[in-house]
C-alpha cells in the first residue's frame, strides 16, 4: 500500500447541504471533516472497525474552523487532512484544509481527538502502537492555534430545547459531533444569516449526550460579532458542548 501521511478527498456542494441562499451550512465543514479523517484513519489501519475489534474508537473533543470563504451550491471542493502529533500527552491533533478548484483556500481548521474505550466510555493514554501508525507532518500547520477553553459568561438566555432522537445518533450511539452545530447555527435569526458571512467556529465537546436525552441550548451575545452558545444536558445537568461563534 502506498502510505499517505496527507489525505485528499474532493466533493461537490449538494442541495441538501446548502441554505437558503446556496452557500454551504456550517456544520458540512464538520461533516467534510470528519469524513476524510475517517477515510484516512482507515487508510493508516486505525479506521472505526479495526479501532473497534480492541474495543477502541476515536472521539472528536475540539475544533476549531477559519472560513476565508463559504462554497456555494455545485462548487466543487477539495478537503485535505493530515495527523501532526500529540498535544498535552493525550489530544491527537489533525488538520484540514479546504480549497476551490482553482486552489484557493476555502477554510482552515485545527483538531483534537481522544482514544476511548467504547465499553467504559473512558479516555486512553495513547500507546506505542498506535502513534507508530501515525505520520508525524513535523511543523506543517493550517490552523497554527490552539484550542483552549472558551469562557462561559454567568449569564446565558436559554434559545430552545431539543431531544436527542433517532436523526441525530451516530454510530458511537450519542450524538454525532456535526449535529451540535446545526442547534449553535440555529440560535441565529434568517436575517442574521442573509446578511453576515461566518468568520469562525470553535467547539469544544465536554460529554456525549444520549438517546433520549434533552438538551438545552443557551447563548450569550459577547459583542457585535461574537457569541458564545452552550448546551446543557437537562437529563444530568452536565455542560454537553460549547461554541464560540464569530461572524466576520
Amino acid at each position: 500500500m502506498n502510505f499517505q501521511p496527507i489525505w485528499t478527498e474532493t466533493t461537490t456542494v449538494k442541495p441538501y447541504e446548502t441554505d437558503f441562499q446556496g452557500r454551504w451550512k456550517p456544520y458540512c465543514f464538520f461533516q467534510a471533516f470528519q469524513q476524510v479523517a475517517t477515510s484516512h484513519a482507515s487508510h493508516l489501519g486505525l479506521g472505526y472497525h479495526s479501532m473497534l475489534n480492541n474495543g477502541h474508537a476515536w472521539l472528536l473533543a475540539r475544533l476549531k474552523l477559519k472560513v476565508f470563504r463559504t462554497p456555494l451550491l455545485g462548487e466543487t471542493v477539495t478537503v485535505q487532512t493530515w495527523p501532526r502529533g500529540l498535544q498535552q500527552k493525550i489530544f491527537f491533533m489533525r488538520d484540514f484544509f479546504l480549497f476551490d478548484q482553482q486552489g484557493q483556500k476555502l477554510a482552515a481548521a485545527t483538531s483534537a481527538w481522544l482514544m476511548v474505550d467504547v465499553t467504559q466510555r473512558s479516555i486512553l493514554k495513547p500507546d506505542p502502537d498506535t502513534i507508530s501508525h501515525l505520520p508525524l507532518n513535523s511543523g506543517r500547520y493550517a490552523l497554527d492555534e490552539r484550542i483552549d477553553k472558551i469562557s462561559i459568561p454567568e449569564t446565558m438566555q436559554e434559545q430552545f430545547i431539543t431531544q436527542a432522537r433517532y436523526s441525530v445518533i451516530d454510530l458511537m450511539q450519542h450524538v454525532n459531533n456535526t449535529r451540535y452545530i446545526e442547534w449553535a447555527g440555529d440560535c441565529f435569526s434568517m436575517d442574521e444569516h442573509r446578511t453576515r458571512l461566518l468568520d469562525s467556529i470553535q467547539i469544544n465537546y465536554a460529554s456525549e449526550v444520549k438517546p433520549g436525552d434533552e438538551v438545552s441550548i443557551q447563548m450569550s451575545r459577547q459583542d457585535d460579532r461574537t457569541s458564545i452558545i452552550a448546551g446543557t444536558n437537562l437529563s444530568n445537568r452536565v455542560r454537553a458542548f460549547e461554541v464560540e461563534w464569530v461572524w466576520k
